[in-house]
């Protein structure tokens, strides 16, 4: 029996990719400094290398959560707040894509993206030296925690709008009566 698939329901499921994998994300770097935090003081090594595989999960999570909003930029789905509030349909492309950076919803992903690649690249670079790594993990993960928190509870890049569509773009104003009356 073919499965029959709307447009406002592949974006409501695009969206609902990136709040998953943001949340994944926040488990793994929590994960990363509590397992990691316990396994450094009791210098246990499978929970140290448990630890280590979690934070270079997170930035498999993380890179997930990074595509879904770059699509959504490129795309211009005015579905998503964050891309009706930093771009518009006559944007060019260039400029559309850079409006992952533009906000703060955005900004912050971009940092929590940022930190769990590096955070990666370090564990991967510098496997043999346990004892530097143990302490490494937790402290990367407890950073990547905040970025994650904020991500998943506080601003997330991934909330879809509810309002009728005419007050999703840049010509009109919710509450305003006159169109065209808002300038930014």
């Amino acid at each position: 029996m073919p499965v029959e698939v709307h447009a406002g329901e592949v974006e409501h499921v695009v969206a609902t990719l990136g709040r998953a994998a943001l949340l994944l994300s926040f488990a793994l770097v929590a994960y990363a400094l509590a397992g990691g935090s316990f396994a450094a003081w009791k210098r246990r090594r499978r929970l140290a290398l448990s630890a280590q595989n979690a934070l270079v999960a997170s930035f498999a999570t993380t890179f997930v959560a990074a595509i879904v909003l770059f699509v959504a930029l490129g795309r211009r789905d005015l579905s998503f707040v964050y891309v009706a509030q930093h771009t518009s349909r006559s944007l060019p492309l260039g400029y559309a894509l850079s409006a992952f950076w533009g906000g703060q919803e955005g900004s912050l992903l971009l940092w929590l993206l940022v930190l769990t690649g590096y955070a990666s690249l370090a564990v991967w670079i510098n496997h043999r030296s346990r004892d530097l790594i143990a302490w490494t993990v937790p402290v990367l993960g407890g950073i990547a925690v905040f970025f994650a928190f904020m991500l998943c509870f506080v601003s997330s890049p991934f909330a879809t709008a509810t309002a009728p569509a005419a007050w999703r773009t840049r010509r009109s104003c919710p509450g305003s009566r006159r169109p065209r009356s808002c300038t930014r």
